[in-house]
């Protein structure tokens, strides 16, 4: 198994032939995951701990998303998307934390203990669609992970990401007129 090329492995695990399935993947991540894990130090600012949890969510995407690999493409450039992706998402994240934390510490009152100020962000709140009132609510006032809430609308953890980005964006928008 071991001179199989990267798509051979990939199609073998897919088809799962033979019980040879979980061979085959152990073959890939040990062709992958030293380089992913540098992939993901360097692009997360050397960060060991992160690095080690995305490329262990990596290979958990391609357990769970081995049926969408084409075997007429590489595996290589397949895997390198999807860690990319990974980044670009809690970049993303991470920008939507850091302003919606900074729009908080702007405001010259605290939220929390301010009825007036809580009562126009409520307002502002139920003006928002319902679907990002309910991402809005599930995230901020019960605490749920991005994970949770994905679970719960049963898509991506990037789709929330991105949904969650654009209720903000607009719930800053009306709480700004």
């Amino acid at each position: 198994m071991q001179s199989l090329t990267d798509e051979q492995l990939m199609e073998i695990y897919q088809g799962n032939k033979d019980g040879q399935g979980t061979m085959a993947l152990d073959y890939l991540y040990n062709r992958y995951s030293i380089p992913m894990f540098c992939f993901f130090y360097f692009s997360l600012h050397n960060d060991s701990d992160k690095a080690q949890d995305f490329m262990h969510d990596l290979f958990v995407r391609i357990i769970e998303k081995k049926h969408t690999f084409n075997n007429n493409q590489s595996f290589k450039a397949w895997i390198y998307r999807i860690a990319s992706n990974i980044c670009k998402n809690d970049f993303r994240s991470a920008k939507v934390i850091q302003k919606y934390i900074s729009h908080i510490l702007s405001t010259s009152e605290p939220i929390i203990s301010n009825n007036e100020t809580e009562r126009i962000l409520s307002e502002c709140i139920s003006k928002l669609r319902q679907e990002q009132r309910s991402i809005i609510v599930l995230r901020f006032k019960l605490k749920l992970t991005i994970k949770e809430i994905a679970e719960i609308y049963e898509c991506p953890e990037g789709t929330i990401k991105s949904r969650l980005f654009y209720a903000i964006k607009e719930l800053s928008k009306t709480y700004k007129e």
